[in-house]
């Protein structure tokens, strides 16, 4: 990392601390069952992850869910590369501010929203994920265990023994579906 990203970096650390200490938020575990609508967030920089998270969200609307992915395209313009269309968003560098915190309607209404789970498929360090999954007002968020998840996500899956994202979603499938209230 270079020295200016880890300084912008610092920047967006402290002002998502800041953010933390003004929210609040009421959590209630869901099942898949129980959940009415679903937001997943993820890195969608690779294609193999991307076609990954398209076969999560044809599952889940098969289920009769709400569903809305919010990908981040680790890139300075992803308008050629994808475009936004129904139950799939995008955001990439551009929609960064200087302290690498996202930015734009798009953003600020998918962290608003009190979806009833949200699904944090990122296993790698990258802070615009962690700014949206930290602040996001869903009622029941879960994730991959290790570095911020810890303590954004209510409930955190241990993959270390098989670090995919495959792996994962395989276990955040089967985790949402074993919950009783």
């Amino acid at each position: 990392m270079s020295a200016i990203r880890s300084i912008q970096e610092k920047l967006g650390r402290m002002s998502l601390k800041s953010a933390q200490k003004k929210f609040n938020r009421k959590v209630r575990a869901f099942n898949i069952e129980q959940a009415s609508s679903i937001a997943i967030i993820y890195n969608a920089t690779n294609r193999s992850d991307a076609d990954l998270v398209k076969k999560l969200v044809h599952f889940l609307k098969e289920e009769r869910k709400e569903v809305l992915a919010l990908g981040y395209i680790n890139t300075k313009d992803s308008s050629e590369l994808v475009k936004p269309h129904l139950n799939y968003s995008y955001f990439d560098k551009k929609d960064l501010n200087k302290s690498l915190i996202p930015k734009g309607s798009t953003i600020d209404n998918f962290i608003q929203k009190p979806f009833s789970i949200l699904i944090d498929l990122n296993y790698k360090p990258c802070f615009p994920i962690e700014y949206i999954t930290t602040l996001s007002r869903a009622k029941f968020k879960v994730g991959a265990s290790g570095g911020y998840r810890d303590e954004a996500c209510d409930l955190t899956i241990d993959i270390h023994q098989n670090k995919s994202l495959e792996f994962l979603i395989i276990q955040i499938r089967h985790y949402l579906q074993m919950i009783h209230n």
